[in-house]
């Protein structure tokens, strides 16, 4: 099922959590829903200055939220069992997890693209994807689960999702996605195209 929300998709995503660490959490939504819901029990808003999280602090008046000024998980002292990282780029993600602890948590991490980027970082850094999530507030997104783990993905996992390419309501994503590469393919030469048609082709494949 596709969700056409993503503050909805991401609180979906917490249940089961204990206490959530929203790194870049912006207004706070996220946490205030996940509280809403009694999907979560407490949780740290995060951001990087005082005044990014302002917005947060107004939204999550009177609730179980501590608030933290950090870049990353720099200055996070608290326990917690789940990090939400939302919103970003990948390589901004990808910049956060590499002073990720080693123990056991759940990431909800939902990236502004180049999930292929983000799905290689993860096999390489003893991340294991749980599940993959598509959104669409409109434009289309996709949600990554994951927890340490091993993991391996060939290159059509790479770039079309190990777990995203078997649900059947992401057609539509990929339709869009075969329409973008057939866009792409004049503008290309060299490697790129040949990696272009690639990847129309596995797009068609899963398309049929």
């Amino acid at each position: 099922m596709i969700k056409n929300n993503r503050i909805n998709a991401l609180v979906d995503e917490t249940k089961g959590i204990d206490t959530l660490l929203d790194i870049g959490c912006d207004h706070g939504l996220v946490i205030k829903r996940a509280l809403e819901k009694k999907n979560i029990k407490k949780a740290i808003a995060s951001d990087i200055s005082e005044n990014a999280l302002s917005q947060a602090k107004a939204n999550l008046t009177n609730s179980n939220v501590k608030f933290v000024v950090s870049d990353g998980f720099n200055k996070i002292k608290e326990q917690y069992d789940g990090v939400v990282i939302a919103g970003m780029g990948a390589e901004t993600i990808i910049k956060i997890l590499n002073k990720a602890p080693l123990s056991e948590k759940t990431y909800i991490l939902q990236p502004n693209g180049k999930y292929d980027i983000l799905r290689k970082y993860l096999e390489n850094n003893n991340f294991k994807i749980i599940d993959e999530v598509l959104i669409f507030d409109k434009f289309y997104y996709v949600l990554i689960k994951v927890v340490r783990g091993d993991m391996n993905l060939n290159e059509k996992d790479i770039y079309l999702g190990p777990i995203l390419r078997t649900k059947k309501s992401s057609i539509s994503y990929y339709e869009n996605l075969l329409k973008i590469n057939e866009n792409l393919l004049s503008k290309v030469q060299g490697n790129n195209k040949e990696t272009i048609l690639k990847q129309i082709s596995w797009l068609k494949d899963i398309i049929r």
